[in-house]
């Protein structure tokens, strides 16, 4: 366990993201990079570097989509999401959080993910947002985030109040409750899960995308990070302009219990609302019909 002071000094000594991730032999094409796509890096002030991949239709967009990477795959495995988006008419933004995937490292951090604080990944996604991406009204930016990045996107749900953002997205959440450490990554642990098994593909050809193991500090950090969302209240006359809204969608694989602690974290949450699917392999379709609902309301 790392002491306090270390912790502080890991947050102040910023990483280089990985930018050359080779492709797969054998790998379905569905699952490549979109024709286009660039790989970036983004410093936050005081953090590693950001590492994010960016891809735009070939029709002028009429939003952008910025999909938080959940530490449990590397960001190439949501290729296959933002093909479906980019099919759908929408510009889209892969994001890796410091001290996950490919993106900088914490100094200590050794081979595990890392957070120095809770708010690490939403001060990061915020400069992002602002800094590189820089929605408009016109063409507004709505925020996906997906597992434990999802706590992430819903929290910034809260605090993001611009004409330029149109909406936030919470993909199977993490909703509380102990997290599986992990081990350290092996060719023939092959994850049970859709997109573990897609990333385990690209660690294969990419050892610098291997990062299973998650470390005490940011299984604490995460779980702060749930904790202060879930006991937000939030009433809605109490916002200055009305609210983006929130869709929370809860795989129809998902036990009862969890899928009711999804809803109650919807409900702290104002505009949000519940919805079932099919799983990964649908989710930019139901995204692409999200966001076209949204700004048909504009």
């Amino acid at each position: 366990m790392l002491s306090c002071d270390k912790i502080k000094d890991a947050a102040k000594q910023p990483g280089q993201a990985f930018l050359d991730s080779q492709i797969p032999p054998g790998l379905s094409p569905q699952y490549f990079p979109p024709q286009g796509f660039v790989w970036g890096a983004y410093r936050p002030k005081n953090l590693p570097e950001v590492r994010y991949g960016v891809a735009s239709p070939p029709v002028n967009p009429r939003a952008q989509v910025l999909i938080l990477a959940d530490p449990d795959y590397p960001a190439e495995s949501y290729f296959e999401v933002m093909r479906q988006l980019l099919e759908a008419g929408y510009g889209v933004w892969l994001f890796e959080a410091p001290g996950q995937g490919g993106a900088g490292r914490y100094m200590l951090q050794n081979d595990a993910v890392f957070a120095a604080g809770a708010k690490d990944a939403q001060v990061a996604a915020t400069g992002f947002i602002n800094e590189i991406v820089k929605p408009t009204p016109d063409k507004p930016l709505f925020v996906v985030g997906t597992g434990y990045s999802a706590v992430n996107s819903l929290a910034l749900s809260t605090v993001l109040k611009s004409d330029a953002v149109g909406g936030f997205v919470g993909y199977d959440p993490y909703v509380g409750g102990d997290i599986t450490k992990g081990t350290v990554w092996h060719r023939e642990d092959v994850p049970k899960s859709y997109w573990g098994q897609i990333g385990q593909n690209w660690q294969m050809s990419n050892p610098d995308l291997r990062l299973r193991v998650k470390s005490d500090n940011w299984q604490k950090q995460i779980k702060k990070a749930y904790t202060d969302l879930n006991g937000l209240h939030l009433p809605v006359v109490a916002l200055k302009r009305k609210p983006a809204s929130v869709l929370v969608i809860a795989p129809k694989s998902d036990s009862t219990s969890e899928a009711n602690a999804a809803s109650n974290l919807c409900a702290r949450l104002p505009r949000c609302r519940m919805t079932p699917n099919e799983g990964p392999q649908a989710l930019g379709k139901d995204l692409a019909a999200f966001i076209k609902d949204e700004l048909a309301k504009v």
